[in-house]
């Protein structure tokens, strides 16, 4: 995802690409791509923040999903992100304990996964 754009063409590249390849991008140094979304046009919700790379500004984690914010400061809810591990979860599940257990790597487990990359 491109973030220097309005939250409508956000909006529409999620939309746009719903079902494959998906709209991706980088939280915590995981792959997480984003799937249904919606312009939302209300006040901004309470929510969890959540730094996403390369976006200006934090996304929420609220109970209703992910908010994110355009260029424009207007907001996106996206409702389900799925995993680089393939799993698919509710946005608003996102720092859910059971969702979200990291995965701790050997130095050795590292080296042999980026070999395969």
């Amino acid at each position: 995802i491109s973030w220097d754009q309005p939250a409508a063409a956000l909006h529409n590249w999620i939309r746009g690409h719903d079902k494959v390849p998906g709209a991706w991008t980088t939280i915590n140094g995981q792959v997480v791509t984003f799937y249904g979304s919606s312009l939302l046009d209300a006040s901004v919700p309470a929510g969890q923040e959540l730094t996403i790379k390369g976006a200006s500004r934090p996304g929420l984690v609220t109970k209703n999903g992910l908010v994110i914010f355009g260029n424009d400061g207007k907001m996106v809810l996206v409702r389900n992100l799925q995993c680089e591990d393939g799993k698919m979860i509710p946005a608003s599940k996102y720092f859910s304990a059971d969702e979200t257990t990291a995965l701790e790597l050997t130095e050795e487990e590292k080296k042999m996964a980026e070999d395969i990359r």
